[in-house]
């Protein structure tokens, strides 16, 4: 098939029907806006503390129970400027006393989740509960 002929079969009924889909009285399609999910409350916000020393440095700590794993890989919930949950993964080193040794992934003072809930999805707004530690009401 020569290519004057290509033109004519398949370009010409494309643009024909590009030209004429603009045409008309179309009504504006109404924007649909995402809902944002409602804020939630959280009982344990606490920050990313340091205790004790060790050859490098401080030991930043964080409570156990803000660890969750997916196969080898361990996380926490950050809680951000804009009190938003953002997932971060960490890398881990021994326990002391309940609290894990932070080896990489947070900084001192960031805020996490105390006690992880799987319910707490990314993105999330939290609210402090009442009774969140007063550690961090005194920031």
């Amino acid at each position: 098939m020569s290519v004057k002929r290509r033109i004519r079969v398949y370009l010409l009924p494309l643009l024909l029907a590009l030209a004429v889909s603009g045409c008309g009285d179309h009504a504006e399609t109404p924007v649909i806006k995402e809902r944002q999910p409602a804020a939630v409350a959280v009982n344990s916000i606490v920050p990313v503390r340091t205790g004790g020393n060790s050859a490098q440095g401080e030991l930043l700590l964080i409570p156990e129970t803000a660890l969750f794993r997916n196969g080898e890989m361990t996380g926490v919930l950050v809680v951000g400027k804009d009190q938003r949950i953002s997932q971060r993964w960490i890398r881990t080193g021994r326990s002391l006393n309940g609290d894990v040794v932070v080896l990489g992934g947070v900084d001192k003072g960031e805020l996490v989740v105390g006690e992880y809930n799987p319910g707490l999805l990314e993105g999330v707004t939290v609210i402090k509960s009442p009774n969140v530690t007063e550690e961090v009401q005194s920031k």
